[in-house]
């Protein structure tokens, strides 16, 4: 009997052994799944997801997706997010695989009315400040990674009046519909794959585009940003002060001073893997200033930013421009250092430059930008080898970049393609093929490039097809270029003008080749024959690098002069120019040339008592250029720079004979370009110097003539309140500079602050003198002065006036020494400009 008990007792203890583990493990569970907004099926990234009355938890990530390990099961899961109605769900019914909807909250920010001790929130802002250098990226000492970027363009809120039109009339299956009921028009779609290495000493960068794959409207299809879509700046370092958009600094909400434009609440806290995480609401002080709205999340284990989720503010000035919105997710490496690993922005940009209340939707561009970042590599890398030991910025592209097919892309992508993005692509091809959209694309790169695309042929350029001067009169011109259809590598181009006064026939005649490489190495001969500007050189091209002529034109100036341009002779040349990029960032050129300029109607040439027909002239050049980390554009044969956050050098070798009638005249010429811009805080800084020296006798049309202005427009790097031929130097020096305060003070002036002015300041100084021996060469005009004084103006002006203008107060410190030269002006300008 005792034995069948104990048996009895040893099954029952047995049992509850087995029981235990199972009942423990039965009240665990795993669970995974994805949170989405309810009315658009939206991922919502950094929502919460956690146990209630527990500290278990975790975040969404930016795309909505979450996990959680052996959680009981004893409480309810709580999902919430700022915007949303929290939700409620019992872990016990809960699949493993959840698709968690939150609907939507609507509530005004501004609104909120809460008044927080500010001492949990001030002392999070410094810790976030002492912890600014070691989790900012800027400051790894070397890295490495790849990046996959996606690039989307539609035209929204598209009416009826374009989707029933000729063009689209029979294509109404290109136009897909919003959730909302707008129609909208696929026009751009792109994504590339990039390379990236940086170490900070010695200073060294590369950047390679492994594959890119495009569709789009030409205007767009056909700009390769160089060295900008390629780099980690566009992706935007919030752990800056400041974060750079479309050339203007916007304050960022982890800004040491952020206190002065925003306002910060802690909205939310919760604790995941030991760790505390913060969700931080901010809004500005100062809805004109350069500011953003959002929220971002902070983890208190090294106060390093994991999610921003950042608004541009909706009063924010920049012209076009109506909504921005950006979001960022950041990545612990080796549990340490902070990188970033997502990035978007979507904005939408409108026609019109303000966004004027009306009841019906206009005409937008839409634009998204997807940027992933993946094997990153910190600190423990090999030193970086660029192809010249004293280079340290390098931009590669691969040759076989564009020709990756599908299955490259599929294994590579980042980011795999919706079934939209696919659908875009084809719609785009669609919109390519017809002929009103080829028209209008056409009609925006001449904007852009002064010339019209018709084929194998472009016209152009349009600002010279009619022009005036006192001595052509009436000037028409008709001509063009080769375009990229018939090659790549080699262009011809040219024209012809007439002027109805003068019944004489200019023109100019070209061919260039650019040669196959990676390295941009071309070669121009060229032939130029037309009225110019006495005086009018190559130097201007240095400061102003993609003008297509060395005379500079402005709207303004050509409707209102202050006095007769008569300062005109005709000049015939001759050039041979072969151009060569050793690296990036470093280029040269060797140039030959012949001139002529021929005795001007109104100032004739006179050497002593004797009358000159021309001056002629043999010429070589060498030409330096130095950049860094310079944003441009390239098309073929032609090259559009953009920027650079650094100086921009030119430099100048020449050396020749000129010969003024019977006289040979041997010289050599030193001259020198630095332009560099940069930021104070919100305001920007712009400065240009250029400076030389002529050795030899040499008439005055072969020697420095600063740039003058006798109109009422405004140029950048002339001097607006002398006049031309007012001065001649062979030696000079020459500085311009403007401070752009893109309404610092404006911004905060109640009746001014919606109007969006932008306040700048300039400064511009001339020093030279003319050799004695250049005063016994050919006769100056009567006009014309060798002072040696230092000449200086400034002004003060209005930017952005009434969205296209700036007008500006000139005065002209320098007295003159002729009396019709005033010493105050207004000059104005008109710019379209974000």
């Amino acid at each position: 009997m005792i034995n069948k008990y104990c048996k009895y007792i040893f099954n029952i203890i047995c049992s509850f052994c087995i029981l235990i583990p199972s009942t423990i493990t039965a009240q665990q569970k795993n669970i995974s799944g994805v949170v989405i907004d309810a009315t658009n099926n939206d991922p919502i990234p950094m929502a919460n997801i956690y146990i209630k009355n527990t500290t278990i938890g975790t975040t969404s990530n930016i795309k909505g997706q979450f996990s959680l390990i052996n959680i009981p099961l004893n409480d309810s899961l709580i999902i919430s997010s700022l915007g949303f109605k929290p939700r409620s769900i019992h872990p016990k019914n809960c699949n493993e695989n959840l698709k968690i909807t939150l609907i939507p909250v609507s509530f005004n920010v501004n609104e909120i009315k809460v008044i927080p001790k500010d001492d949990r929130i001030k002392k999070l802002l410094n810790d976030i400040d002492k912890h600014r250098n070691f989790n900012n990226p800027d400051k790894i000492e070397r890295y490495s990674y790849e990046k996959y970027t996606k690039w989307d363009y539609t035209l929204n809120n598209v009416d009826n009046s374009l989707m029933k039109s000729k063009t689209f009339k029979n294509k109404q299956s290109l136009f897909k519909k919003l959730s909302n009921g707008k129609h909208y028009l696929p026009v751009y779609f792109s994504e590339q794959i990039t390379k990236h290495e940086f170490q900070q000493n010695p200073t060294g960068e590369k950047t390679v585009i492994e594959a890119e794959n495009t569709s789009g409207l030409g205007v767009m299809d056909h700009l390769e940003i160089s060295g900008y879509t390629a780099s980690l700046e566009s992706t935007l370092n919030f752990y800056n002060n400041y974060v750079r958009i479309y050339n203007r600094n916007y304050v960022s909400p982890l800004s040491s001073n952020g206190w002065f434009y925003y306002r910060y609440y802690i909205e939310d806290s919760v604790k995941t893997d030991n760790n505390w995480k913060y969700k931080v609401l901010y809004y500005p002080r100062r809805k004109e200033e350069n500011v953003f709205k959002g929220y971002f999340y902070i983890n208190d284990k090294h106060f390093n930013l994991t999610y921003i989720d950042a608004t541009l503010s909706d009063k924010n000035q920049l012209n076009f421009l109506k909504s921005m919105h950006l979001t960022s997710e950041y990545q612990l490496i080796n549990d340490s250092v902070s990188f970033l690993k997502t990035n978007c922005v979507e904005a939408t940009f409108d026609y019109l430059p303000t966004n004027y209340n009306t009841q019906k939707d206009r005409f937008e561009l839409g634009y998204k930008r997807n940027c992933s970042i993946s094997n990153v590599k910190v600190d423990e890398l090999p030193m970086l080898k660029l192809s010249n030991n004293g280079l340290s910025y390098e931009y590669e592209k691969s040759s076989n970049a564009a020709l990756k097919d599908s299955n490259y892309w599929e294994t590579k992508r980042h980011i795999k393609l919706s079934s939209n993005d696919l659908l875009k692509t084809a719609i785009i091809d669609s919109v390519n093929n017809i002929n009103r959209i080829k028209v209008m694309n056409n009609t925006l790169e001449m904007g852009l490039t002064s010339f019209y695309d018709i084929g194998k042929f472009e016209w152009g350029p349009y600002p010279d097809f009619v022009t005036f001067n006192k001595i052509e009169g009436l000037r028409l011109y008709a001509g063009g270029r080769t375009s990229s259809e018939i090659s790549n590598n080699w262009m011809l181009y040219g024209g012809l003008g007439y002027g109805l006064k003068s019944h004489e026939i200019s023109g100019q005649f070209g061919a260039g080749y650019k040669f196959n490489g990676n390295r941009r190495k071309i070669v121009l001969a060229s032939f130029d024959d037309r009225y110019i500007k006495i005086g009018e050189n190559m130097h201007i091209l240095h400061l102003k690098e993609n003008m297509l002529r060395t005379s500079e034109t402005n709207l303004i100036s050509s409707f209102f002069n202050r006095d007769e341009f008569d300062e005109l002779y005709r000049q015939q040349s001759a050039q041979l120019t072969y151009s060569h990029e050793w690296k990036t960032g470093f280029s040269s050129s060797l140039k030959s040339c012949w001139k002529k300029q021929y005795s001007p109607k109104f100032y004739p040439f006179i050497n002593q008592s004797d009358s000159i027909t021309d001056i002629q002239t043999i010429e070589a050049t060498c030409e330096l250029r130095f950049s860094w980390k310079e944003k441009f554009i390239d098309k073929g044969y032609r090259r559009l720079y953009l920027s650079s956050n650094y100086p921009i050098i030119n430099m100048s070798f020449s050396a020749g004979q000129a010969y003024l009638g019977n006289e040979h005249l041997p010289y050599a010429k030193v001259h020198a370009t630095c332009k560099h811009s940069f930021f104070l805080g919100q305001t920007q800084f712009k400065t240009a110097f250029e400076a030389g020296h002529i050795f030899g006798k040499l008439p005055y049309t072969l020697l420095n003539i600063p740039r003058g202005n006798e109109t009422y427009g405004l140029y950048l790097y002339n001097f607006n309140m002398i006049n031309y031929l007012e001065f001649v130097h062979d030696t000079y020096f020459h500085s311009f500079f403007e401070y752009h305060l893109n309404g610092f003070f404006f911004n905060r002036i109640p009746l001014l602050k919606k109007l969006g002015l932008r306040e700048v300041l300039s400064a511009k100084g001339m020093i030279g003198q003319l050799s004695e021996k250049q005063k016994n060469s050919m006769n100056l005009p009567d006009k014309m002065g060798s002072s040696t004084e230092p000449y200086s103006e400034v002004g003060a002006g209005i930017e952005n006036l009434l969205r296209f203008f700036r007008l500006e107060v000139l005065w002209r410190s320098t007295p003159s020494v002729y009396d019709n030269i005033p010493k105050f002006g207004f000059r104005a300008k008109f710019e379209i400009k974000l």
